[in-house]
């Protein structure tokens, strides 16, 4: 945070939360209403909507097409993160808004898939409740798997998968992958995801999810061609998977283990996962480091200040 302009006369309308020190910041440089926190925000916007100018969400709480109706005079809207999907890109562009992320957070959630898979690899979930339950020495553990050498298919080579990709090549992983655009890398392209699923020891989804509600991505017969030995990562969207399918494959032992960051209706989680020992469960923590959740803060203010500075946005997707 570079600028520390202040624009008191600048109305900005929060449709999501934020973190304290972002909102402390916006504060100080700007005029704030926090109408995400009201009982029913949209009534709450209909009465202040006519001199909003900012506006600031995140990527579960986007910018919809019922708020650009309650902000004429709306210019730009900064999400803190890079999911596109709750918002309504053809309804802002329409309105001619800026709309913008802060796309600084690709290597924590690689990282995060990574933990996943070494975690449902190695069994360390369940482990550390082995030892806590002082089960070590009257039984053994299950032996686990070697990530290591792996056959490692990414669904989605964007620049989330593409950092995942990276951090495979480290464990020596045969990478492959399923991506609308053809990449100039060195892992093997495959035409749809099923493919890939066969061909693969584990499967990471990585891919830029469609708004919620739309037909799941993955579902039984991708479970299926993974197999009772293969594994699935999600650090992307958990309605971008049939979760009951999900649920069901390894209850029932027709897939491996899963590593889940994701889930459909977060916080809620199925409680049949709950029971499973080859799951590990995480709750949307992929970008939730200290280091990482400051700079999409500071991207989130710069690019307010940019804007009402005259400058333009820093980072803008439409």
């Amino acid at each position: 945070m570079t600028d520390a302009t202040r624009f008191p006369d600048v109305e900005l309308a929060l449709i999501g939360g934020q973190q304290p020190f972002v909102l402390d910041e916006l504060k100080r440089r700007f005029t704030i209403h926090s109408i995400y926190a009201e009982p029913d925000p949209f009534a709450a916007l209909a009465k202040i909507g006519h001199r909003i100018r900012g506006a600031v969400g995140h990527g579960m709480a986007g910018l919809t097409r019922r708020h650009l109706e309650l902000m004429p005079k709306l210019e730009i809207c900064a999400l803190n993160g890079v999911g596109l999907e709750t918002s309504d890109l053809a309804a802002i562009r329409e309105r001619g808004v800026v709309l913008t992320t802060t796309p600084v957070l690709f290597d924590d959630v690689a990282d995060l898939a990574i933990a996943l898979a070494l975690a449902c690899c190695r069994q360390i979930a369940r482990a550390d409740r082995f030892v806590r339950a002082g089960r070590w020495g009257p039984e053994r553990l299950p032996l686990g798997r070697k990530l290591t050498g792996m056959r490692a298919g990414l669904i989605g080579l964007g620049r989330i998968g593409i950092e995942v990709a990276r951090r495979l090549e480290g464990f020596k992983a045969k990478i492959a992958y399923v991506d609308p655009v053809r990449r100039d890398v060195p892992y093997q392209a495959y035409p749809d995801a099923l493919t890939l699923a066969r061909e693969s020891d584990i499967l990471f989804l990585c891919a830029a999810g469609g708004p919620k509600g739309s037909p799941p991505m993955i579902g039984r017969e991708i479970f299926d061609a993974l197999g009772p030995r293969g594994l699935f990562v999600n650090i992307a969207r958990g309605w971008l998977v049939d979760e009951p399918a999900l649920v069901d494959a390894l209850a029932q032992g027709r897939l491996g283990a899963a590593g889940l960051d994701v889930f459909f209706d977060e916080p809620k989680v199925p409680t049949k996962l709950l029971e499973l020992d080859n799951v590990v469960l995480t709750p949307h923590i992929a970008s939730s480091t200290e280091e990482t959740m400051r700079a999409m803060g500071a991207c989130v203010i710069d690019n307010l200040a940019s804007w009402f500075s005259g400058r333009g946005a820093l980072t803008p997707v439409a």
